[in-house]
């Protein structure tokens, strides 16, 4: 009678320690799942602001080839060169957006305060002293 007690209890441990292993297990896969869908973010964000480069970089040729053609004699309209200058505005604050994303994803973090970018170990931020959250 004691053996069957004993057996019991023996085969409850070992399902407890099967049902931990394969909670382990369940954790890491999901952990290596969620690191590789981190690194094809990064690879789009850094592939979109490579583009983003160079986009701004052929536009910024444009403003200066319509600047020159003024500069030879041939007035280029102010509203066309103000256009191509608004476009890159925007290039640019969507340029910061993907990099402040990727700077994220690589573990730096922004202090909600005063928004200046941290390292990651950091508990407090360099700039204003202020804790930083992990959220």
């Amino acid at each position: 009678m004691k053996f069957v007690f004993k057996t019991k209890k023996l085969r409850r441990r070992a399902e407890a320690a099967a049902f931990g292993a394969a909670e382990a297990a369940r954790a890491g896969a999901e952990r290596a799942g969620q690191s590789a869908e981190n690194a094809v973010t990064r690879v789009k964000l850094s592939r979109a602001i490579r583009d983003l480069q160079e986009e701004i970089q052929l536009q910024m040729q444009t403003v200066g080839e319509l600047i020159y053609a003024t500069h030879r004699g041939t007035p280029s309209d102010s509203d066309d060169v103000q256009e191509v200058l608004e476009y890159v505005d925007g290039l640019y604050e969507e340029l910061e957006g993907h990099q402040r994303q990727l700077k994220l994803l690589q573990g730096e973090l922004l202090c909600a305060a005063c928004g200046a970018e941290n390292e990651g170990g950091n508990v407090y931020c360099h700039n204003c002293g202020q804790p930083l959250s992990r959220a």
